[in-house]
């Protein structure tokens, strides 16, 4: 375990990859580590194989192979991926897309052209071009809009909802 990691590309970074950092990464182009606990920031990307829980800002992508608890901020130039279970506490967001593939939440925010997150729970704001989730409790903004639950608004061009009433409306939904 180190309290601090300087990477310029692995393995040109200290510590070693299979460390755990716990305090702050610091990436020139991009790091990866076993696991991160504070704040990871990286030039091109940030790569965690186990647990991220912390804030994550990368000019391109943040990428966790493990579970992801985000406390405050998730932000990347292009793509926020999280393959294992995901709490947002506070803003996911990407110029690109969040793509959040296990049973997760997010508590907060969830922005970006594209938020692929069919497995998690929205409770507050979905917005991008194209939005789907499992259950929302709140709104979803966007172009095309999918929740199998809404309790909430959805507010698109198209905007399904697999469980309600009107399984497809175009505009604006509702469900309760």
């Amino acid at each position: 375990m180190s309290p601090l990691s300087v990477s310029l590309v692995p393995p040109l970074q200290f510590p070693p990859d299979d460390f755990s950092v716990t305090g702050a990464r610091i990436s020139v182009l991009w790091g990866r580590h076993r696991s991160v606990y504070g704040l990871d920031v990286g030039g091109v990307g940030n790569i965690t194989d186990q647990n991220f829980v912390g804030i994550g800002v990368a000019g391109g992508f943040n990428a966790t192979h493990g579970t992801t608890t985000i406390l405050g901020l998730q932000l990347a130039g292009g793509a926020n991926i999280n393959t294992q279970k995901t709490q947002v506490f506070g803003v996911q967001a990407a110029l690109g897309f969040n793509y959040n593939e296990a049973a997760s939440s997010v508590t907060g925010l969830q922005i970006a052209i594209a938020n692929i997150s069919k497995h998690t729970n929205i409770y507050g704001v979905q917005a991008g071009i194209y939005n789907t989730a499992q259950t929302v409790y709140g709104f979803q903004i966007g172009l095309v809009n999918v929740a199998s639950s809404l309790y909430g608004v959805q507010i698109g061009l198209l905007n399904f909802h697999h469980k309600g009433i009107f399984s497809v409306s175009p505009l604006i939904n509702v469900g309760f």
